[in-house]
């Protein structure tokens, strides 16, 4: 039986993930920080005397905790990353996203695994200057904004081309704006909460969305035909932010959101937001680095990753249905 070891076990994707393989005949092995917060269902205790799951405890930035212990496992999934876009915090990002990346490749070259999978982002590929699709040859154009996830999750990706030049058989997958059920921290609570109570705008910009079971899907299917040094974009639909929001709001049988918030309001807001950062250390939302984001529309083309890694195409209507359920059945909504 093909045993996987998995970082970021306790996220929304590497939840999901480890619940996949398992039903799959897959035996995992996660890595579990000793402090990590988890709510509800996340908890890795939920595996503990499950026969096909082991925990090592440890972090990706302290590789003495797991060195030497990953010998036996012949795939290996890195999905542990900070998702942030506050430079504030810069530092801590780069350490996870970067250097955290390098120790796990590190530990994955000594134990000789038959294929590493890097989870990275579409925040690593760049974006439509002109507001078109793009795929996963599109330069990386992020840098003149000086946004550390971007440039933290491009860096990471670097550090998986150098392992990949010392003869390890990597492949790196792009996921876009993941949505769908398995998320126990609520992190999208909040927005379908405003949506629900009366929300009225929406903002000049547009994005990809997609479902987490067709992430999930690509990257078991990736073990198998992905190939060496490729990476893969996982998106699904490409939609505006009226669009989007329009959706959710359907789901709840409530109103759309009718009025475009002009970009200035915002701007004040997040400059607002974070000076306050700077005292409470509270990462701004958004963050004044996303306010690039506004009047772009950021999209992906998938393609690829639905011809070469049979990645299913799934509805957004259909992924916020289950979004919705699963925050409701776990009392989050």
């Amino acid at each position: 039986m093909t045993k996987v070891f998995i970082t970021g076990a306790t996220g929304f994707i590497g939840g999901n993930l480890v619940v996949k393989l398992l039903d799959k005949g897959y035996k995992v092995k996660i890595l579990v920080r000793q402090n990590v917060e988890t709510r509800r269902g996340a908890s890795p205790e939920r595996y503990l005397g499950k026969d096909n799951v082991e925990i090592i405890w440890g972090d990706i930035l302290e590789p003495e905790t797991f060195a030497g212990k990953i010998n036996d496992c012949e795939i290996i999934i890195h999905s542990a990353a900070i998702i942030a876009f506050w430079n504030g915090i810069w530092d801590k990002v780069y350490k996870v996203n970067v250097i955290g990346t390098k120790n796990v490749l590190d530990e994955a070259l000594k134990a000789n695994c038959k294929k590493f999978i890097h989870i990275s982002s579409v925040a690593a590929v760049g974006y439509g200057e002109n507001n078109e699709p793009i795929n996963e040859q599109h330069p990386y154009n992020w840098s003149k904004h000086k946004i550390c996830y971007m440039e933290t999750k491009r860096e990471a990706e670097l550090e998986v081309q150098k392992a990949i030049k010392k003869g390890l058989n990597a492949v790196m997958v792009n996921p876009a704006n993941v949505w769908g059920a398995g998320d126990f921290r609520g992190r999208r609570v909040t927005l379908i909460k405003a949506i629900k109570y009366g929300l009225p705008f929406y903002v000049n910009a547009g994005t990809n969305f997609v479902d987490v079971d067709a992430v999930c899907k690509a990257i078991i299917n990736a073990i198998e035909i992905g190939k060496c040094q490729e990476r893969y974009i996982l998106g699904g639909e490409n939609l505006t932010i009226k669009e989007f929001l329009g959706i959710i709001a359907d789901e709840l049988h409530v109103k759309r959101p009718f009025l475009l918030l002009p970009k200035l309001p915002v701007v004040l807001f997040s400059y607002i937001q974070e000076a306050l950062g700077t005292v409470t250390g509270i990462s701004p939302r958004p963050a004044a680095s996303q306010l690039c984001f506004f009047g772009r529309n950021i999209y992906y083309n998938s393609s690829k990753a639905i011809k070469e890694l049979k990645m299913p195409i799934i509805p957004f209507r259909e992924c916020i249905k289950k979004t919705v359920r699963f925050y409701r059945e776990n009392g989050l909504l």
